[in-house]
């Protein structure tokens, strides 16, 4: 599921309304999400999600959402607040006019005094073998469909300042680009961001942990990232930052050389120097690989 990069904030007070009224739940026991098997991030539901049919918004440069793309996303919303609170409470929407299966929310946090912007983007996409289709789709419009499922990205990110109206994330990563491979037609890129995430990953988790395909900690928007599902705030992003930062060159220097090994020798390094604090969050972090009824693997992740 790709990353919305060029959203508008609609002004909508009706949906505002909705998500503002949304109050977050403190949750015991452990956090539980899910992968498919192509590792996509999803939520089981205990109510089936109805997505109706949505209009297909065919001009790119046209940022205000076509007709009746506000009322779908306003029930939505209804819906997430009462079945997944935590998800959406206190975020704003934003259209992106490329991408109506993608509708984004945010909000921007204030810790230690430093801004971070934790962003929610849900996918709207029909998978058909997981869902019931209630309306077939056109050239105008998809289809409407029931599912159980919900998939989503939620991350934090720092961002340069705390000016609402120009939040730049701070892009500590430059150009994740390795090469190529293959010839002729065969030709494919290569990029450092799986090695990326599972150097930043294994730095905090404790030593031995099982974790694929969830990695706490991200390369996204070329920024030390960090999944925010299961957090309250971004405490734990804060205080792993400077250990990362401060070290970039030569952990990119080292992942453009050589695939990531927990044996090298800048890794065993920086995991010495790495403060424990943070890692304990996913000290009982358990993946427990399944088959779902097609057959097909499935994750299932707590900690």
């Amino acid at each position: 599921m790709g990353r919305n990069t060029n959203k508008t904030e609609v002004s909508d007070t009706t949906i505002h309304a909705a998500l503002r009224d949304i109050q977050p739940v403190r949750t015991t026991g452990p956090a539980v999400v899910f992968y498919s098997e192509n590792e996509d991030q999803f939520l089981k539901l205990d109510t089936p999600i109805t997505i109706p049919s949505l209009p297909v918004h065919h001009t790119m440069n046209n940022t205000n959402p076509p007709e009746g793309y506000r009322e779908a996303i306003l029930g939505i919303v209804e819906f997430l607040g009462v079945h997944t609170p935590n998800l959406l409470a206190g975020t704003r929407w934003s259209f992106d006019p490329r991408s109506i299966l993608a509708p984004t929310f945010s909000r921007v946090e204030e810790f230690d005094g430093h801004a971070y912007l934790y962003l929610v983007l849900i996918d709207l996409t029909c998978r058909t073998l997981e869902a019931e289709i209630l309306e077939p789709g056109t050239n105008d419009r998809t289809p409407a469909y029931r599912s159980p499922r919900l998939y989503f990205e939620a991350d934090y990110f720092p961002l340069n300042g705390l000016d609402a109206d120009s939040l730049v994330i701070n892009q500590t990563i430059p150009a994740t680009w390795k090469g190529e491979s293959g010839e002729g037609y065969m030709i494919h890129g290569i990029w450092m961001d799986a090695d990326i995430n599972k150097f930043f990953s294994k730095l905090v988790l404790p030593a031995g942990t099982r974790n694929h395909p969830y990695y706490p900690v991200t390369c996204k928007q070329h920024s030390v990232s960090m999944n925010a599902f299961g957090l309250e705030n971004p405490a734990l992003l804060h205080a792993i930052r400077p250990n990362i930062e401060n070290e970039l060159d030569r952990i990119l220097d080292e992942l453009h050389a050589n695939p990531f090994s927990e044996d090298s020798p800048i890794f065993r390094e920086l995991k010495e120097k790495m403060p424990t604090g943070p890692g304990e969050r996913w000290q009982h972090l358990s993946v427990t690989a399944t088959l779902n009824e097609r057959d097909q693997k499935e994750y299932t992740v707590e900690f």
